[in-house]
């Protein structure tokens, strides 16, 4: 069954989805948070965002979704649809916590940033002022006659804005097959059974893949954000988000463990394949819910976060509020400026394209006709499960999708969905 949430006049425009809509809880309208009044503009692009639901429950691509939306800070659209654990019938709620990957990095580079405004850190200071396992950094180059790396120093070293803007010449071991790929694969660099430390340590043995500051590349650099963190504040990556960004703004739901007797909340994960949508399990060496149910040593600032689309709502809605929320202030408006100021000029996009540029941790939309329908000057991230959010300044618009299905590029999802929230017409 569809469910779906609506406010104001949503009805007059799908009223074949309220047919088979499920009532709020006592519970959940007790709770219920402001919503905005609805304009003509509103309405419409709730009816978009209803069909669109609809549309992904009749195409059978995912079990099931959520879309939440404020705009002029205050809740717009929430819909939601599906199931959390298709298996098992559980329906995907509200409150479903799920596994957000790399939407753990724009959290993480916050974080960061937050001691670089207490003057722990220069952004241009080496990686290997704080972090010496990085003092000796090589770049490989090919391979001798024997079949051997060939391997040339630096130009210069890695910096902290290297490992913001993805420019410190680093890989990820999982998205690619160059051999410094296969070295991080051999040496099990992104095991759930190290420490940030043990990683950090394996990883400034390895080769880089390019030069810094020569390429954007999509890599580790924010798990090694995650070690600088635990090195410049003396707390664990978890105790330092817990302490300094989740308790402070309430996302009493995110961390890098589902908290106790809440396990039953975590979504299943599942894949598309050409067979279909495919459910994961835990199969080394990919584990889909054990690191996330039980403590592990691996507190990923690139990748181990859980949230709910509330909780991850909270944080963007920090950032559309220039840092700040509810009174409580993250970080000064003109870091979060410089964060999504365009910190590529002069670099190698790689694979971002002409209509994305990266500042520091975030994604930037340029103003490059044909990309994205949200607004340029949005900055955004997304996770491998699906998950994906934007802040638009412009439009002060705000929104999260949470799914748990990996691969969903192959249907446009994120394309389909910002057509749906900005478009005059039916996304298709």
């Amino acid at each position: 069954m569809l469910r779906a949430v609506r406010f104001g006049l949503v009805a007059l425009f799908s009223a074949y989805l309220i047919s088979c809509s499920a009532p709020l809880s006592s519970e959940t309208k007790a709770n219920e948070p402001a919503v905005a009044a609805s304009s003509v503009e509103d309405t419409a692009r709730a009816a978009r965002l209803d069909a669109f639901l609809a549309t992904l429950k009749s195409e059978g691509v995912m079990p099931g979704a959520s879309v939440l939306i404020y705009k002029n800070g205050k809740e717009a659209y929430f819909g939601v649809f599906g199931d959390q654990d298709r298996e098992a019938d559980t329906p995907f709620a509200r409150n479903t916590i799920e596994r957000v990957y790399s939407m753990s990095k724009p959290i993480t580079g916050v974080a960061l940033m937050m001691l670089y405004e207490e003057g722990k850190f220069a952004l241009d200071d080496p990686i290997s002022k704080y972090m010496p396992e990085y003092a000796d950094l090589k770049v490989y180059v090919g391979v001798d006659a024997d079949g051997q790396p060939l391997l040339e120093p630096t130009n210069r070293p890695v910096t902290i804005r290297d490992l913001m803007r993805h420019t410190a010449g680093m890989t990820y071991g999982v998205f690619g097959d160059t051999p410094v790929d296969k070295m991080y694969r051999e040496k099990g660099l992104l095991g759930y059974d190290r420490t940030n430390a043990q990683l950090s340590a394996d990883l400034g043995t390895v080769p880089l893949l390019f030069q810094p500051g020569k390429i954007w590349h999509y890599s580790v650099a924010v798990d090694v954000q995650g070690r600088l963190i635990e090195v410049l504040s003396g707390q664990s990556l978890g105790e330092f988000m817990q302490s300094r960004i989740f308790g402070p703004l309430g996302m009493i739901d995110t961390g890098f463990t589902v908290r106790d007797g809440e396990q039953s909340r975590l979504g299943a994960l599942y894949q598309l394949t050409k067979d279909g949508m495919k459910r994961l399990e835990d199969d080394p060496p990919f584990m889909a819910n054990q690191p996330f149910l039980t403590d592990t040593p691996f507190e990923s600032g690139g990748g181990g976060l859980v949230s709910t689309i509330d909780d991850y709502m909270r944080f963007a809605r920090m950032l559309q509020n220039e840092g700040e929320l509810d009174g409580v202030r993250l970080i000064k408006p003109e870091t979060l400026a410089l964060m999504t100021s365009d910190q590529l000029v002069g670099i190698e996009r790689g694979d971002l394209g002409q209509s994305n540029t990266f500042g520091l941790d975030f994604a930037i939309r340029t103003d490059y006709p044909d990309g994205p329908a949200y607004a340029p000057g949005s900055f955004y991230w997304g996770g491998l499960a699906g998950t994906f959010f934007f802040v638009d300044p412009k439009n002060d618009l705000t929104m999260v999708l949470f799914d748990q299905v990996i691969g969903t590029d192959a249907i446009k999802l994120r394309e389909r969905l910002a057509k749906a929230i900005y478009s005059k017409a039916e996304p298709s």
